[in-house]
């Protein structure tokens, strides 16, 4: 997949301004990879600085309670992810940063993309590509002539692992298939006449229609639990949180899926086990 003209393309086009391409730092490359999973750039931009202008540090980090780390988090989504962002904290504070892939898997909520990201953000390790959606797309269409959910991680893998050339660097070759896939390779509506990777063999397909789309996975946000949960979590975080389930249940009655009977307890229950809020938190 590597050319001169995708070498070309990224030193003119690429996000080389993103701020957390502009550091090695692994709390910052981490705090950036955790705040990007299924949210924008544009949204994460400012609070990557803000929580960063907070706890500049794992040590700083790790002596906030999670209450703080989850107020801030709010807006960005899936505050479990904050929770084990504050456990890395942690544990990078009590025995430093692992040095490879399987040790950094062993912290809390990192998994095989997160620690192959900081290996090759980070450390400059020559590591596999971290594979994230629009680096995946991009292999599954150059690399292999298929659409991302036609593709097995394997495949995917390999053909990331035979695309860099030996003079490009980890972190370079990521960073720039990422741009690619984020600007020009879009899900639904790539723009191939402006894609430097000329030999691409998904491009006289996609010039004819659309890609397929993949199944949906997910439940859209309005009205699914995940929303009923982020509106439990946020008013019990609140500077005057609810004493009782009548209240809390009275505060989130305008989310649709607090009408069904037993969806704020069963909510409530969740955030609990899930270790987000304490046993505790309400009076009755």
């Amino acid at each position: 997949m590597w050319t001169d003209a995708l070498a070309a393309w990224y030193e003119e086009h690429g996000r080389h301004r993103l701020p957390w391409r502009q550091t090695r730092d692994p709390w910052a490359v981490l705090v950036s990879e955790v705040m990007l999973q299924q949210t924008s750039v544009a949204r994460v931009l400012p609070r990557w600085a803000a929580f960063l202008d907070r706890w500049p540090t794992p040590q700083r980090c790790a002596q906030a309670t999670l209450d703080d780390v989850l107020r801030e988090w709010q807006g960005l989504g899936y505050p479990r992810r904050a929770a084990a962002l504050h456990r890395t904290a942690q544990a990078v504070a009590s025995s430093g940063w692992p040095q490879d892939e399987p040790g950094l898997q062993a912290l809390p909520g990192i998994g095989a993309y997160t620690a192959r990201a900081l290996l090759a953000f980070a450390f400059d390790a020559d590591v596999p590509p971290p594979r994230d959606v629009n680096l995946g797309r991009v292999a599954a269409r150059a690399g292999l002539g298929v659409e991302l959910h036609q593709a097995t991680p394997r495949q995917l893998d390999a053909a990331l692992r035979s695309s860099r050339p030996h003079h490009v660097s980890p972190r370079e070759h990521a960073y720039a298939l990422f741009d690619i896939g984020a600007l020009i390779c879009t899900a639904r509506t790539p723009r191939c006449s402006e894609c430097p990777l000329h030999d691409c063999p998904s491009r006289a397909r996609l010039d004819q229609a659309p890609p397929e789309q993949a199944p949906r996975r997910q439940a859209p946000w309005p009205g699914s639990m995940r929303q009923l949960r982020g509106a439990v979590l946020r008013e019990m975080l609140a500077a005057a949180p609810p004493h009782s389930l009548d209240e809390l249940h009275a505060r989130v009655a305008g989310i649709p899926a607090a009408a069904r009977d037993g969806a704020v307890a069963e909510a409530l229950t969740g955030l609990q086990r899930d270790g987000l809020l304490g046993h505790d938190c309400l009076a009755g």
